[in-house]
């Protein structure tokens, strides 16, 4: 009766009634108990206080929590990285690797007389490619150029560079710039440094003759189209605050000074002034199409990572 209405109904010979039995079942067994996700995390300990150390002695202090949470991300990311480039074996197709796991074969078999090929096999077969950070740091630039070049994208539009420009045109100024020459006194009084600042004058010594009078300057007599910061580089806070206030007063090609410095006293000789100005867009229109390719690898870079934590349960702590 049963083998009647089996058949009645789906017909077929009763193997194929069995078959799709056990196709539905396996499906609802699959549905209600999923193949649990391999584990992310949680984070590795040493690397977080590599982190926090690291910052400490950037930025001076201890990192806050938005820190921390950010140090974590970023340690599950190349972890997730990480896995990814031997899910695809490519530790097994770099030369890189290869090389790296030779070299600490032969420094622990320094009289191995065993060719090159099978040393390397010999170091995989001890996870070497797991533990080694240099190997770790190179997988994870290789799956990061993998992701990018994956992504195929284009050359930054004409009129993306163009809004990118509208949006930003206040932060992109050409900084002020200032060329000249000094006669370096070193460290003598205000008044004798005076004292030859007035020859000079009176003598009217171009800056080639007037340096004659002073000292010698590690970083040279001359200075072309300087910005301000460059010049506190060169010369200290100083002598660049004390000159920046003389030259929107002081006429081009003339002497001014003493100007006092963390090296001593100098005499300045005025060559040019530009003041700080707005940019064209043909003036940043490169930096700003590195910028926006930068930026879109590094949303190519979120979008894989963020698509494959999909695939983990992620283990914060």
């Amino acid at each position: 009766m049963t083998h009647f209405l089996t058949r009645r109904i789906f017909p077929g010979p009763v193997w194929l009634h069995f078959l799709m039995l056990g196709g539905v079942l396996y499906a609802s067994l699959a549905a209600l108990y999923p193949e649990p996700k391999p584990v992310l995390g949680p984070p590795n300990a040493a690397r977080l206080e590599v982190m926090a150390d690291s910052y400490a002695k950037i930025v001076g202090g201890l990192p806050t929590e938005v820190d921390i949470e950010r140090f974590i991300d970023l340690e599950l990311r190349d972890e997730l990285l990480f896995r990814e480039a031997l899910n695809r074996r490519l530790h097994l197709r770099d030369p890189v690797i290869d090389q790296r796991i030779l070299r600490n074969m032969r420094f622990l078999s320094p009289d191995s007389g065993l060719e090159d090929s099978t040393l390397v096999e010999q170091g995989r077969e001890l996870n070497m490619h797991l533990t080694d950070e240099v190997i770790r740091r190179r997988l994870l630039q290789v799956m990061t150029q993998l992701i990018i070049a994956s992504a195929e994208l284009s050359r930054p539009a004409d009129s993306a560079v163009e809004a990118a420009f509208e949006a930003r045109k206040e932060t992109f100024r050409e900084p002020a710039r200032v060329s000249f020459s000094h006669v370096f006194l070193g460290e003598v009084s205000q008044g004798d440094a005076t004292t030859v600042f007035e020859r000079v004058q009176a003598d009217a010594l171009p800056p080639a003759e007037a340096i004659r009078l002073g000292r010698a300057f590690l970083s040279g007599f001359h200075f072309t189209n300087l910005s301000w910061l460059e010049v506190n580089s060169r010369l200290g806070r100083e002598f660049s605050a004390a000159l920046q206030a003389l030259v929107p007063d002081e006429p081009l090609n003339t002497w001014v000074g003493p100007i006092t410095s963390v090296y001593g006293q100098h005499l300045v000789y005025l060559a040019s002034f530009k003041p700080e100005r707005e940019q064209r867009i043909d003036e940043v229109a490169d930096k700003l199409r590195w910028d926006l390719k930068a930026e879109a690898e590094k949303q190519a870079m979120e979008n894989a990572v963020a698509e494959w934590m999909t695939g983990y349960e992620v283990k914060r702590s």
